[in-house]
């Protein structure tokens, strides 16, 4: 475990660093809707409107990063986010490990280190300490609902079902797709026997999911939270048939090789043990675990092959990776049989187990876009914009016209996505949302050009569904 945690710290300071300098185009974009709804701006836009930040989730993660608006520096603004993300899953995962029995004292913190070593090191999850988005609100808002539910049906508490209901509505008004979780919860009270808890757990999870509507209709707007939230994902068009599906699934699966040694460790270890069986505790949040993963799966599918999609999407992964892990810390800690070998092929698979998914993710930080120390590159455009106000149009940062002019202008994926779905925005009102005659600059490499196109006296016509 100490392996698993001096090879992190490294990693995990070369990915906090590119997220804060936006080496990936998408983090000051997504953490521009904090700001706007820190200095009283709208963070949702109907289609007549040019003030488009393209966000098309809850308010769940713009309110949960509010924190980081206490920074006037985009880059420890996005550190601290950053930071924040990491956290906001990782801790629950700890949490989960502890509460199933397998791990204790210093270990919880060692086995949460080890969590963020397998999702860094997959392809499939590794996008979770680099990119600031909801995923980690949502997961871990889920794996709370988890945790107390669990504690509500195994101690016959029922003010555990306050936070479960109350961590189901969060992770939803996060992701929409964690709308799964509730019949996942259902179903595992309706498994383990405990079925005097679903009027209770149904009553509170009416009550917080109307309350928190109620709230952010009146204060954001009840037609502009329906046009992001739903018309613009329904609306989006899907990027592939069948064979497109297959592909996707098969590039998920290849994306955990890195998990196999442990895989094939805990099927070793669970064959030599006296112990076979997990305890009751660890089993029922295993089953727990398992119904979240299912349930998630089919609209984790579906949205990864809406245009704009990807398999970060997938959080059925997440809950996969934890049952592993509590299989893992339970056989380790169980007597094995025979004398022989009592050490050494455990401690061979277990360093495998580490090395194998720390060297994925060495090579994936060995990317050039990576960086070891902050860039101040977005430092340059916040000057640019408040030295010359009303001159800069930045398409892939919003960010930084935010904290130097306190105005949203449009984000380039955003008009991309409203055109693609046929609900472009009036050109004219697009045009009032930025600078007369501005001066365009893009951080490159840029994911797209496509605002340069409401610029010029000859709008070129792309093909809808590519850019």
């Amino acid at each position: 475990m100490g392996l698993a945690m001096l090879g992190l710290a490294p990693l995990l300071w070369c990915v906090l660093c590119t997220a804060a300098s936006s080496g990936f185009p998408w983090n000051a974009a997504r953490l521009a809707p904090s700001f706007a709804l820190a200095y009283g701006l709208p963070i949702y836009a109907l289609r007549d409107s040019g003030q488009q930040l393209g966000w098309i989730y809850g308010p769940g993660f713009v309110i949960w990063n509010l924190p980081a608006t206490l920074f006037q520096s985009p880059t420890y603004a996005l550190f601290l986010a950053a930071v924040w993300n990491v956290l906001t899953w990782l801790v629950p995962f700890g949490l989960i490990l502890r509460a199933a029995g397998v791990v204790n004292g210093w270990m919880v913190f060692a086995s949460a280190a080890y969590c963020g070593v397998l999702v860094l090191g997959s392809s499939a999850t590794n996008y979770m300490f680099s990119f600031v988005h909801v995923d980690a609100l949502c997961v871990g808002a889920g794996l709370v609902a988890c945790l107390a539910l669990h504690r509500a049906a195994t101690e016959g508490n029922a003010r555990w079902l306050h936070l479960a209901a109350a961590g189901a509505v969060a992770s939803f008004w996060t992701k929409q797709t964690a709308i799964m979780l509730v019949p996942a919860m259902f179903a595992w009270l309706w498994q383990e026997g405990h079925r005097r808890m679903w009027w209770p757990l149904f009553f509170w999870c009416v009550v917080y999911a109307a309350a928190s509507t109620l709230v952010f209709f009146i204060y954001f707007g009840a037609p502009e939270i329906l046009f992001n939230l739903w018309l613009v994902n329904v609306r989006k068009p899907w990027r592939g048939g069948p064979v497109f599906l297959a592909a996707e699934l098969g590039r998920m699966f290849f994306a955990t090789w890195a998990w196999l040694p442990l895989a094939v460790l805990v099927g070793w270890l669970r064959r030599t043990t006296d112990e076979p069986r997990a305890p009751f505790e660890a089993g029922a949040l295993v089953r727990l675990l398992l119904w979240c993963a299912v349930t998630q799966l089919p609209l984790g599918i579906a949205a990864a092959l809406k245009d704009g999609g990807g398999l970060n999407s997938l959080h059925s992964l997440h809950y996969l990776q934890l049952v592993l892990l509590i299989f893992t810390f339970h056989a380790l800690t169980r007597r094995r049989r025979g004398k022989t070998h009592r050490w050494l092929v455990p401690g061979c698979l277990w360093l495998a187990a580490v090395a194998v998914p720390l060297g994925n993710a060495a090579v994936y930080v060995s990317d050039p876009g990576f960086r070891w120390t902050f860039s101040h590159r977005q430092e340059l455009l916040v000057k640019l914009a408040r030295e010359q106000p009303g001159r800069f149009y930045f398409p892939w940062n919003p960010l930084a016209t935010l904290i130097a002019e306190h105005k949203i202008q449009p984000l380039d994926d955003a008009l991309y996505c409203l055109w693609n779905e046929h609900l472009e925005p009036p050109v004219e009102k697009i045009r009032e949302a930025v600078p007369r005659d501005p001066i365009i600059l893009y951080e490159e490499p840029a994911q797209s050009h496509f605002a340069l196109r409401y610029f010029k006296r000859t709008v070129a016509q792309p093909k809808r569904g590519t850019e």
